[in-house]
């Protein structure tokens, strides 16, 4: 059997230029990016009370939002903290000094996030002897920037006036312990920096660099963001401590998009449950295919089957990923207004005490009703199983899928 071109086997290398590797990462890029952008839109404002109480919008203040630039400029707005990064690396202002706003403050962070996401795919790229080497200048710089200041201000200072502790002196200039501050206060600064993009960096790492541990680190960090938020903005805990987050309506509201399919509160939660699917989905895809091609025996990986195989084994994921996100997200929204076609059935009954008492309770907009109401659709879809053969619609389904991809 003739062996396919070297530029077709299934060596890594050839792999992660195959159009098909590189669109699974794209879209997995872009879901983060959009993610980063729906997050902080839901999850990113303060509460106008909260401002007010802080002196209003013109004033510095900071909640715990998913949002970077309030704290950074809180953090420095005090006049004795001053950033180590330039302020248009952080997103604060243009590179003419101009202040930034908006969707602005995101690009140069990104950009930051882009570069070393890059830089770090180099290296990986290279031998194992060159990356310790790599880890340990970092290590040694980090250090160096550290306690060489310190220490050097220190000693150059005791030979022009003699022994004196680095600490306690009336002259500022003695105190040289302060020297060991600016490196802290980098790491306070990361700290604001990365409450939004520490998950973009994960995330870009683990889609770029093939590792599993970050993918599912940055989906486990937005996850713990949604979490956190919908706990500090619980009646009970802002009754007794309120920190200025912007809460989440208690109610879903009324399905007014896409025919009265979906409420504009339900998009919005519904579109960040679903970037994060395809964002998990679309770079652990990659690393679980590529996992399987470096397996594969040398011959196997020349072979024109295997080749044809894995080849077709992409255009299904990619068909794959796309149909069965958008049933998710259909699906998902019908289950969410469940209860309305519940009412209108319940309606059909109208007159009894019982189909009244089934409505009132039905009409409840509160989140965990439409929970109910999606838990009751679950029940009506399995329960379905006995009237309607889901195996054969399903299996009709991907023949149809079959048929429009392309086996070349």
């Amino acid at each position: 059997m003739e062996a396919v071109p070297d530029s077709k086997t299934l060596h890594i290398p050839k792999l992660r230029r195959r159009w098909q590797v590189l669109l699974l990462q794209l879209i997995s890029t872009a879901s983060l990016f959009m993610l980063m952008k729906r997050m902080n839109t839901v999850f990113g404002s303060c509460t106008e009370e909260f401002i007010e109480d802080s002196g209003g919008i013109e004033s510095i203040y900071w909640c715990p939002a998913y949002e970077h630039t309030r704290g950074l400029n809180y953090w420095q707005g005090g006049g004795s903290v001053e950033l180590i990064l330039p302020d248009f690396l952080h997103g604060l202002t243009s590179l003419a000094g101009e202040p930034l706003t908006g969707d602005a403050t995101f690009v140069a962070p990104l950009v930051m996030c882009i570069a070393i996401t890059a830089g770090w795919v180099f290296l990986l790229q290279q031998s194992e002897k060159v990356q310790k080497w790599a880890n340990g200048a970092v290590s040694i710089g980090f250090v160096a920037w550290m306690v060489l200041p310190f220490l050097l201000s220190w000693i150059y200072a005791m030979v022009l006036s003699g022994p004196h502790l680095p600490f306690g002196q009336d002259n500022p200039a003695f105190n040289h312990i302060d020297h060991l501050w600016t490196p802290f206060m980098f790491i306070f600064e990361v700290v604001f920096l990365g409450i939004v993009f520490a998950p973009i960096l994960a995330g870009l790492m683990g889609i770029w660099g093939l590792s599993r541990r970050m993918i599912t680190w940055a989906v486990g960090y937005f996850l713990m963001v949604v979490g956190i938020h919908a706990m500090l903005t619980f009646k009970g805990i802002t009754d007794a401590v309120d920190v200025g987050l912007q809460p989440l309506p208690a109610q879903i509201g009324d399905a007014t998009l896409y025919g009265g399919l979906v409420s504009p509160l339900a998009l919005t939660l519904l579109e960040i449950s679903l970037l994060i699917l395809v964002f998990m989905e679309a770079g652990l895809a990659v690393i679980t295919h590529l996992e399987y091609a470096s397996m594969l025996p040398e011959d196997a990986k020349r072979n024109p089957e295997y080749v044809t195989q894995f080849k077709n084994v992409l255009n299904s994921h990619i068909v794959h990923l796309v149909g069965i996100m958008a049933a998710v997200g259909l699906a998902t929204a019908i289950a969410l207004e469940f209860d309305d076609f519940l009412i209108s059935m319940v309606g059909v009954l109208e007159g009894s005490q019982w189909s009244e008492q089934v409505q009132e309770s039905l009409e409840l907009q509160l989140t965990y009703g439409k929970v109910i109401s999606a838990g009751l659709f679950l029940l009506v879809v399995a329960g379905m199983r006995f009237v309607l053969p889901w195996q054969r619609v399903t299996g009709i389904l991907e023949t149809g899928m079959s048929r429009i991809r392309s086996t070349d």
